[in-house]
């Protein structure tokens, strides 16, 4: 049977509600969303109560997944699950930080771009998904702690151990909305070619080349401000260990990470809703659900 091409894929999410969850989770009130803190706290919870009315199930018996980072910091992960309609032990993590770097004396960090974009994207991925499931279940993974070294990933990838051999591709979205000038979605993966034949990467292709942006393969190198380990040498951005989908990397999973790099409003007081670009942020969300379901599609079992 031929795999129609989902360059129309009747998306039945609600825009303005994708553009209203970036604004609340990127305001004030969120306090920057740092690990461990009422903020924090508070974007989970609007996580939780977002998936319970889009009646998204959780992974386990709990949306939360609770985790100590050193020996005085706990995070918790909020994940949830969507079964899927032919293979539903079988899954598509995707995944997305919503813990930022909280706030200054005088400033607070409201990480609209990153990492509420990609937030509000998952909310807003699930609410299309419950509606025109996939033929794989798809795991959403709101991760805590990317910003202290993807340590809500990792703590994912060491409580579900059992699961890791069902576990296809993940995808991550971190940073998708870019500043105002920004024009182009940027990805990168990884074993992609072991899920795909020739003709479903040239069907992918295709289909990034039919989005409204700019969808293009590889980062600038850029450079990071803020540090983190493994993703930065001598403070240039190594992308491939940037965010959460390094975690699935070194477990062996593939993965697909869509962002925009990083620019001007990255880790400052101007990464807030006004500062992002909000027509590119719809057309790459619009862009990165099609592919998910075009993957989806393809991917052989």
């Amino acid at each position: 049977m031929a795999v129609q091409l989902p360059a129309s894929q009747a998306l039945v999410y609600n825009q303005e509600q994708l553009l209203s969850h970036v604004q609340t989770l990127a305001s004030d009130e969120f306090s920057g969303r740092e690990m461990a803190t009422l903020g924090n706290e508070k974007a989970r919870v609007y996580i939780i109560n977002a998936l319970k009315q889009l009646d998204v199930a959780p992974l386990g018996q709990d949306y939360r997944q609770v985790f100590n980072h050193k020996s005085d910091v706990r995070g918790a992960n909020v994940i949830g699950v969507i079964p899927g309609t032919e293979f539903p032990q079988q899954y598509i993590v995707l995944s997305a930080h919503f813990d930022h770097i909280g706030k200054g004396t005088r400033v607070i960090y409201n990480g609209a771009d990153d990492n509420a974009s990609g937030t509000a994207a998952l909310l807003s991925i699930a609410e299309q998904v419950k509606q025109a499931p996939l033929r794989y279940s798809l795991i959403l993974l709101f991760s805590d702690g990317e910003e202290l070294g993807l340590v809500g990933a990792h703590a994912f990838i060491n409580s579900y151990q059992g699961l890791l051999g069902d576990i296809k591709l993940n995808i991550n979205l971190d940073m998708i909305a870019g500043d105002r000038g920004t024009k182009k979605l940027r990805f990168i993966s990884k074993g992609i070619e072991t899920l795909l034949d020739e003709q479903g990467l040239k069907r992918w292709s295709e289909l990034r080349d039919s989005a409204e942006i700019q969808v293009k393969k590889g980062f600038k190198s850029g450079s990071s401000s803020i540090t983190r380990g493994a993703s930065s040498v001598n403070n240039r951005i190594r992308w491939r260990a940037a965010s959460d989908h390094y975690v699935f990397y070194k477990a062996k999973i593939p993965f697909v990470y869509f962002g925009v790099g990083t620019h001007k409003n990255y880790h400052t007081g101007n990464d807030d809703f006004n500062g992002i670009n909000q027509a590119f942020y719809l057309s790459a969300t619009a862009s990165i659900c099609r592919q998910i379901y075009l993957l989806d599609r393809l991917m052989t079992n």
